[in-house]
């Protein structure tokens, strides 16, 4: 079993929440990947501060997304990705609500987010442990007032850990955590930091076609309600920025073996529960290519 095969990079925007981005497991040095997926989301509104479903600010976005993975050694690899979303107002919300100057119905498309990532592992057997550390910083100065917006626009440190368990060859099991800091731009917030945990596990269906299922939990240190913003424009129209987001994703995805150095992926995502957070679902479908070593059956 080839762990590669198994969790192909899956690079969606830190504006929504999804995952897998990152493993236990490394390429050999001199190996390397570059992934392009693309992706649908659907936010059928929100989940108000106490977990009860609110219908208003529907959205749908679009996204493509390039990512890069080379090993420099046998144990140290960096990774690099840069999504291009277009995102719309596609529900609607209370009468006397601002909104963003996006929020006409129509799609707005923007690059997001460069994310950077450096994995080390430390630990090789039997239990594999690969330390990370990164950072996330926006493209450009894109706009961030209202809902049908890029992405929040904030400068983000992380570091964590990936584990990672071979369980024969055929099977395995996966856990990622990251701590993020992220920079101060609400005044009246004074942290957003989070904690987010990943949990995965997956096998081969067949020789080529691999099958994992997925968690995502998400925890904010700090923030304000969606409740409390509402009384406050200025808040409102810059929430994503400045709401204590939680939330639990759930899903599953396959991986298929097209050729030895090329696989496709598909991966589903819904937000089962959350606060201040955004009711939503996921497709996203792609491609990666690997290169750089000799590729044959593990």
């Amino acid at each position: 079993m080839r762990p590669s095969a198994l969790g192909a990079v899956v690079s969606i925007s830190a504006l929504f929440p999804a995952g897998a981005a990152g493993q236990a497991w490394l390429p050999a040095r001199g190996e390397g990947s570059v992934a392009v997926t693309l992706a649908d989301y659907a936010f059928d509104g929100h989940f108000d501060s106490d977990g009860s479903s609110d219908p208003f600010g529907g959205t749908r976005a679009k996204s493509i997304a390039v990512e890069a993975t080379y090993a420099i050694t046998d144990r140290l690899a960096a990774t690099a990705g840069l999504p291009y979303i277009a995102t719309r107002l596609s529900g609607s919300f209370p009468a006397g609500v601002a909104l963003g100057p996006l929020d006409d119905g129509r799609y707005h498309a923007d690059f997001q987010d460069l994310r950077v990532e450096l994995r080390f592992v430390a630990v090789p057997l039997p239990i594999t442990i690969t330390p990370l550390v990164g950072a996330s910083i926006p493209s450009h100065a894109y706009e961030v007032t209202g809902e049908a917006v890029p992405g929040k626009r904030t400068r983000e440190a992380f570091l964590g850990t990936n584990v990672g368990r071979a369980l024969g060859r055929r099977a395995y099991v996966h856990c990622r955590y990251v701590f993020t800091r992220v920079e101060k731009v609400v005044p009246e917030v004074n942290t957003l930091d989070r904690s987010t945990v990943e949990v995965e596990a997956g096998g081969m269906a067949t020789g080529r076609l691999g099958l994992r299922a997925l968690a995502i939990r998400q925890v904010t240190h700090g923030g304000l309600d969606l409740e409390d913003m509402r009384t406050n424009p200025n808040f409102f129209r810059t929430h994503d920025r400045a709401a204590r987001t939680n939330y639990l994703n759930v899903g599953g995805g396959m991986t298929f073996e097209a050729t030895p150095t090329v696989e496709v992926y598909a991966v589903f995502l819904k937000t089962v529960s959350g606060e201040n957070a955004h009711r939503a679902r996921f497709l996203s479908v792609g491609a990666s290519w690997r290169f750089g070593g000799r590729f044959g059956p593990d």
